[in-house]
Order: structure tokens, then sequence, then C-alpha cells
């Protein structure tokens, strides 16, 4: 469905003369909708949402996710820009994993491995934005929660709690951390560091010992704390193992308490005029809580009482009365008390109210007092909705009497956040109200499986069917398949496409569980979200800026591709006109031309550059070129917004996810390793080398070039992920049930037959590779025994040779050259994997060992032809119980849709 389907509408909600109109303090409504359009048309808004194959983690998985990529408020999938960049960033406000994605069709697709040697528990910040999205910022980028367990060590979360007193003006804050372990036993006689930090500054410090029952007390003055929320307490401790542990706590909730807020439809609180007054309560996490209350006037007259309907919030109507105000007194789920005052009462004022309980009709309706009324009696006013930047509505109306009411066919507006506002004939905006319009409109998707029930480790032919309004589509669209036993989650709390691109891209601010509002259709669910649109923020734009010609500033372009740019100056810093500057990719045998501008500046634009690919920029093609120097432009990068908050984040990680850590563990624990990566028949390599020729002949495990092949260039996460039972801690890597029993000697790498470190390792590209032996059992030459290893893991290269790189992840900001030739690596667009699973047929499927997979199966790039149909297979794994196949995507005309297909295995 394209823009053109909400043209410009023009209705006239009173036939009457609008003499008020022509005076000099009029703007035209032709004036306002030309200035508003201006936006869309130049600064379009671009929307991007991330799939993922799991609501949560643990360290040693992979994150699987396809990126969609849209424009305008229909979602039309965007051909603006070609690049999507996506950032995974840890509790410390570090990005520790950034990929650079090339997007076609409004796609991309990506992964990330969760290495132990990057990755730890806890809550990272992923998100997700275009260069172009930069310019009217954060707030309006994919931002989503990912939280990763554990199964590495066995220490638990902590629990903390706080008491405050106030003695002699100074608060006095008593903080009660209780450390235990995985299994809950209590982590007694813990030496323990803890500081008290401001930012980055550390304002108080000390040192403790846990009690018997795991529990440390420490004490503090808060009166020099920063009570905006980024003060922290942070306690280290050090376990039997010598691996310290970090946990840092927020004292946001030191400082404030559950606060109610009062928003009156329209904006503010009228003398004479009755509206409604939404409200929402909410702890000092950020979470809704319901409440009760009443609100009494001045006098103590009970006016109106309330109650919560949904997250914390509600709705009662008020006539507020001139030289009255009011105040509400909550009751909290404790019993407690607390009063708070609602907004202030204007003498005068025009107020703008929306009923939107018609599945057919908005009912609009405004409202005035008599004083108000006196003075602009037959002035005009104008009635503008938008939707995404884009005008669907317009109006004009005179005040004629106090109240007048008009109804608009939703038909008008597309499915999504609407804003309604009133303006005064000089353009002022005077009242506001959003809306959601939902017309039941999205993509019919269905998914169905070739059984109506399945046993482990069977085949599953699965089906899409994709259509729009009972007619088959073509469409981009991902399925994610898990063992719902392993990986339970609330539904309502998940990240969908629906939830994300029609309500929370648009909404500054944090809204809870948003695919509530769209799993659950029914009466009370659109009454809630109507709630929602009464107390959430919204502010796309301002219409006092546009009229005023305040638009964004557009200092990010939007990309279509890399850009490798420069200058190029003489020694003496002089720019060379029409000189020449070649470029040449190590990747492939080709070189490019530029030539300089009268400033030195040369451009090559719309490149594609893989990730970890050298760039070789060279102007040894001039005349005099020893006296010539390459200076190439530093890229610019998205600062990372300290402090970013979710309170909807999960706090104790080890009890929300302990039933998937205990199958992380499991799978850990288990020997089993599936035949079809072992290599038969064949010469182990390891015998063509001196030094490892006294192995056993027989590999535990050999990976070759087809299993290595969609590794992209992270040997360590390839490894992590494909050698069965090997673990990362520190430095070094081990097999973990042995470490678990006691023997902490780690294993040793070999390539080509010689010996290397493990930091090392990264240098490895797995494209380069032609084997990996894995050797779990010491030979007669004791050669483990001679290495001091407790294994020996053989990589081959397709040539043999290997030569550790030097210039591992350069970047163009640390660039400063002083000569003709430059060598750089800049941030390459990323190569997704390819998802593995088993393939069990009659003779295997019964083999001994355990599948313990939680993602079943991940399927990013289905495309349904033109009769909306898409086919795909894959293999159960051991679980039994419920599988749940959620698919998403979005069709050529921007119309999105999710399903959700449930089946047994037994």
């Amino acid at each position: 469905m394209g823009l053109k389907k909400f043209a410009l509408i023009i209705l006239f909600l009173i036939i009457a003369a609008l003499p008020a109109l022509a005076q000099r303090d009029s703007i035209g409504l032709t004036t306002i909708v030309s200035k508003t359009e201006k936006l869309p048309a130049e600064h379009p808004f671009e929307k991007v949402y991330l799939h993922f194959d799991k609501p949560y983690y643990a360290v040693g998985d992979t994150i699987w996710f396809k990126a969609y990529l849209t424009i305008g408020p229909t979602h039309l999938p965007s051909g603006l820009s070609r690049i999507i960049y996506v950032d995974v960033i840890s509790g410390r406000d570090s990005i520790v994993k950034s990929l650079k994605l090339s997007s076609k069709d409004g796609v991309a697709f990506g992964d990330v491995t969760l290495s132990p040697k990057i990755f730890k528990r806890g809550n990272y910040h992923v998100r997700a934005y275009t260069n172009w999205m930069r310019n009217f910022g954060p707030d309006y980028f994919f931002n989503k929660t990912i939280t990763v367990g554990d199964v590495y060590d066995n220490t638990g979360d902590p629990v903390i709690s706080f008491t405050k007193t106030e003695k002699n003006k100074d608060l006095l804050i008593k903080a009660a951390v209780f450390y235990k372990d995985r299994d809950g036993k209590a982590e007694a006689g813990k030496k323990v560091n803890w500081t008290i930090q401001n930012d980055d500054e550390t304002v108080s410090k000390g040192k403790g010992t846990t009690d018997k029952n795991g529990l440390l007390t420490l004490s503090f003055n808060g009166n020099q704390l920063n009570s905006s929320g980024t003060a922290s307490l942070v306690t280290v401790i050090e376990p039997d193992n010598k691996n310290t542990i970090t946990n840092t706590f927020n004292l946001k909730p030191v400082f404030e308490a559950t606060d109610v807020q009062f928003f009156p439809e329209g904006g503010d609180l009228i003398s004479g005029v009755r509206s409604k007054v939404a409200f929402k309560a909410i702890n000092p996490a950020g979470i809704g809580v319901n409440v009760t209350g009443s609100v009494v006037d001045n006098a103590g007259n009970e006016v109106a009482t309330f109650a919560s309907q949904h997250a914390g919030m509600g709705i009662f109507p008020l006539l507020p009365e001139n030289d009255k105000n009011y105040k509400a007194i909550v009751t909290f789920p404790d019993g407690s008390k607390s009063t708070f005052d609602l907004p202030n009462v204007q003498t005068e004022g025009i107020n703008l109210a929306v009923n939107n309980n018609d599945p057919e009709n908005l009912f609009i309706k405004i409202a005035t007092n008599a004083g108000y009324f006196k003075k602009y009696q037959n002035k005009g006013y104008y009635i503008i909705a938008e939707s995404g930047g884009t005008i669907c509505y317009t109006g004009l109306a005179t005040l004629h009497g106090l109240v007048y009411t008009g109804t608009v066919p939703k038909s008008r507006f597309p499915t999504g956040i609407l804003q309604v506002t009133l303006l005064a004939a000089n353009g002022e905006p005077l009242s506001e109200r959003i809306v959601f319009i939902q017309h039941n409109d999205a993509l019919d998707l269905s998914l169905n499986t070739n059984l109506p029930t399945y046993s482990i480790r069977q085949d599953v032919k699965m089906t899409v069917a994709a259509k729009s309004k009972s007619l088959p589509v073509q469409g981009s669209f991902s399925v994610a398949v898990i063992d719902e036993t392993k990986a339970p989650f609330d539904e309502d709390a998940e990240t969908t496409i629906m939830s994300s691109l029609l309500l929370t891209s648009d909404l500054r601010g944090y809204i809870e569980k948003p695919a509530y509002y769209f799993n659950h259709s029914d009466s009370q669910t659109l009454a809630d979200l109507d709630v929602l649109m009464l107390t959430q923020g919204y502010r796309r734009f301002s219409y006092t800026d546009m009229l005023a010609d305040k638009y964004p500033p557009l200092t990010f372009l939007p990309e279509q591709g890399m850009d490798i740019s420069g200058t190029l100056r003489t020694s003496s810093g002089i720019p060379v006109f029409n000189g020449n500057v070649s470029m040449n990719l190590a990747i492939r045998n080709s070189s490019e031309n530029a030539t300089t501008d009268a400033n030195g500046q040369f451009k090559f634009s719309n490149v594609f550059i893989p990730d970890s690919t050298k760039v070789v920029l060279s102007a040894r093609s001039n005349g005099s070129n020893n006296d010539l120097m390459i200076m190439a432009d530093v890229a610019t990068y998205q600062p990372v917004k300290k402090g970013y908050d979710d309170p909807g984040a999960i706090t104790d990680i080890d009890s929300a996810l302990s039933v998937y850590l205990q199958n992380s563990k499991k799978q850990l624990e288990s020997s089993h390793v599936l035949k079809e990566v072992v290599i038969r028949g064949s010469r182990p390599v390891h015998v063509n080398y001196t030094s490892l020729s006294g192995l056993s002949p027989v590999p535990d495990q050999v990976l070759g070039p087809d299993i290595l092949k969609d590794c992209g260039f992270d040997f360590e996460g390839c490894v992590l992920g494909r050698i069965f039972g090997l673990w990362r801690r520190e430095n070094h890597y081990y097999i973990k049930k042995d470490y678990d029993s006691g023997n902490h000697t780690p294993l040793k790498f070999f390539v080509n037959g010689l010996a290397l470190d493990d930091i090392s390792l990264a240098n490895i590209n797995p494209a380069d590779i032609e084997s990996i032996e894995v050797y779990l059992k010491d030979g007669v030459a004791r050669t483990m025994q001679f290495y001091d290893c407790n294994g020996i893991i053989s990589v081959t290269t397709k040539d043999h040779s290997f030569t550790p790189k030097t210039e591992h992840s350069v970047d163009l900001s640390l660039l400063t050259s002083q000569n003709n030739v430059v060598t750089l690596m800049p941030k390459g667009f990323y190569k997704a994997r390819m998802f593995y699973t088993p393939k069990y047929d009659q003779q295997n499927a019964a083999q001994n060992g355990t599948d313990l997979r939680s993602t079943i199966h991940w399927e990013p790039n289905i495309i349904t032809d033109k009769d909306g149909h898409a086919t795909f297979d894959y293999f159960n794994a051991d679980g039994r119980g419920t599988y749940r196949a959620v698919i998403e995507g979005i069709d050529s005309e921007g119309n999105i849709g999710r399903y959700v297909l449930r089946y047994q295995v037994k």
C-alpha cells in the first residue's frame, strides 16, 4: 500500500465563511501543508527492525538475526540507504561488537558469536540504524536489550536491597548484598571490594567479607551522589578459581520513589471543560505499578476516583472548576499512600479530544469555555492529522459555539500512530492528541507442517503462505524455530516486527511489554492502547519548528555503498589538482582510479569491501610521486549513549534463564559429536608434521572445509561453535568437562605443525583452513605431556603456510599517512554465516548421543513466489514437547506480518 492512497483531503467540519482566516496574523492552510510536507519529502523517516532467533542467549551461543529496513508511514522496503549498522553494547557503555551490513531490497542478514573472550553474563544493548537515521537521534534507532547468561562459572546473581536514613542532614545509605552460586548455595567468606561511583568518578570505596549466609553489608554517605540515575555501586568478588566477578548496581532506587504522572487529554485542564485525564504510575525501575486513588479539590471534596487498568495506567473523567486546584491521593499495592498534584487549571482555553472506540471512524471534539469563546468567537482553526510525517487529513473549523464535533473515516489513515493537532489561524499549536489506528490489515501469514505431530530427529517439511487482502503476495520473510521447553518466554515481552515498526519506533520513552497490544485483539487491549497513547510522548516533529522553517539538520547522508576518500598533497601540504589515485582491494586483482579536484580531494564511491579486507591507495602513477602523500578521510562513528536504561531488562539472570542455562550446561557436558563432521577414509593430516606424528592415528573430531565455509572471519567464534566441549577461560582454551573436574591444563593449538599462542588465533582466516583435527587422548610419544597440554587442535591451511597478520582490525581513524602508498583495513561488510543443523537419516537418526539444540532452525531468507508460497525443511532435535515457529516479514508494498505456529514433538 503506497503513499498515494493517503492523498490530501480537505474536510469542512462546519460549512461557514471564514473571515478570520484572512486576517494579517493568519497563515494559510496551503502554507502549513506545504511546510509540513517538506519534512517527509526532504527528511523521510527510515526504520530498522531486527528479527532474532531467540529472546535470550548464553555465552558461547550465536545470535542469529535478520534486519528489515523500511521508509515512510507505509513501511516500504527502503532503497534510500543500503548500509545498516548493528552495534552490541555492554552494560559499561562500550561497543563489544559492531557489524556493517549490506542491505538489498530492504533486508540484510547477520550473526554474533558470543565468544567467552568478549562476552560475559549480563544485559547488552543492541542498536541498529542507518547513517541517514543519525540525523534524527538515537531515540529512533532500533533499540533492544539482549540478556546473556553464563554456564561457564558457578557464580549466581547477587540480590541487593537498600535502606536509607537521614542524620544531621546527611543521607546515610545501607546496602545489603546477598551472594549465592547458581545452585542457590551461599557464597560465604568471600572477600569483596566495593566502590561508589558518579559516572566514572569514585566517591567512596571499601572492603568487606560475606558472612555464613553470603551476606555483605556496607554503608556510605548519599549526599555526594548523582541522583540522576548514573550513580552506581560496583562490587568485585574473587572466587576460588581466582577469576574476579564484577557486579554493578544502579543506585537510582535509592533516590526515587514510585512516581505518578497525570496527562489531561489535549494537553491542559480547562475550567468548565470536561475532559479525560490519563495517569501512569511507575516504580523507580520504570515498571508500571497498579494503583488506586481519588482526586480531591482544595476544599477536600472528592471529585473523582480511579484505578489503573494496565501496566500502571488508567483514565478518569474530570470537570475542572475555576480558582480550584486538584490533588490525587494514590494508594500503592503495599497499602502506603502518597499525594500528587494534578496540572494547574487554565481559566481560559480550547481543547481537542478524540474518541477512537468506533472501528470505522474517529470522533473529534473541540471544546472551550465561555471566557475563551467570548474572546475568539468566529475565529478560524485548523485540524491536521499526520502519520509518519505525512499529512493524511486537514480540516477547517470556526468557533461558533462552546462545543463542535466531527467524524473522520479511519480509512483516511494508515495503521499506526496518528497525531491530531488543533492549530490557531497563525499556525500556533493549541491542543494535541495521538491515537493508534488499527485496521487489522497485517499480512495474512501462515506456517503449515506436513504432519500434525513429530518424533525426535524427524524431518519437518514446512510451507509458508503469504496473502494480503486474500491475494497472494511476494515478500521477504524469516522463520525461527525453537524448542519452547528449553527457552520459555513471556510473549507479551517480546520485540516483534509489529510492535517495533508500528509502535515503539515512533515513541520516545520506555513501553512496557509492547507486544501485548498486538497479541490480544479485543476491546480491552484497544482501550489499554488508547490509554498508552494518552500517556506516551510523541515528538517526531513540531509544527512550530516547521512553520519557522526549522527542520532537522542533515549532517549525515544516505549511503548506497562504502566510500573511500581522502586528499592528495605534496610534502609541503599543497593540494594536488588532477592527480591520479588508484585503489586496489586485496581480495581481487583489479584496480580503480580516481582523479583529484582543485582541493586535492578524491573519492571512490559505492565500493563493496568485505570485512577484514586490505585496501591499498597509491599515487605512484603521478610525476614526482616521491613528493606526494595521501591523507585518507576519517570515518565518523555513532557515539554510545551513556547509561542506556531498559526497565524491562532481566536483572536476576540466573533465575529467569534457569531452564535455558540448565540445557546449555547439559550441552557442554554431553560427549556426543555428530558423525557427519568426521572425515573418514582419509589419512590424518597431522602425520605430515614431525611435531605431531606421535598423536593417535584417529582424531576425536575433524572439521573439513564444508563445515568451516560459513565462519566468516571469526576463527575463534567458529571453533567455539563447532568443536564440542571447547571452552575459553581468560586467554586459554579448555575442555569444559575436564576443567569442571579440576583439570585446568589448557589445550594447545598447532597451525601446520607449528605451536601457536592462543592470542594469535584471531589472525587465522577460516576461509584459508583446509581442516581442523581435534585430539583429546595422548599418543604413544606422549606429545601432550611434552607440550604440557590437555589436548591438541591441529589446524592445516590450504596452502600449508601461515603468517600472523600485523594490521588486524586497523581502522581509518587510526591512519596518519605520510607517503604515496597507503594500506587501510576499513570496517567492511560482514558476511553472515549459514545456520547449521544436522541431517539425520534412517542410519544415524537413532545414533547415540543427545541433540540438545534450543534453536532448532533459523531460515532468514524466505522469498515467496507469485502464489505467495515457499517451502523449507529441517530436522528436529532430541527435545520432546512444544516447538515454536515464528515467521515475520514484509512484502514489496510495505505490508508487514507475523505468525506463530506450535507443534508437538513426542
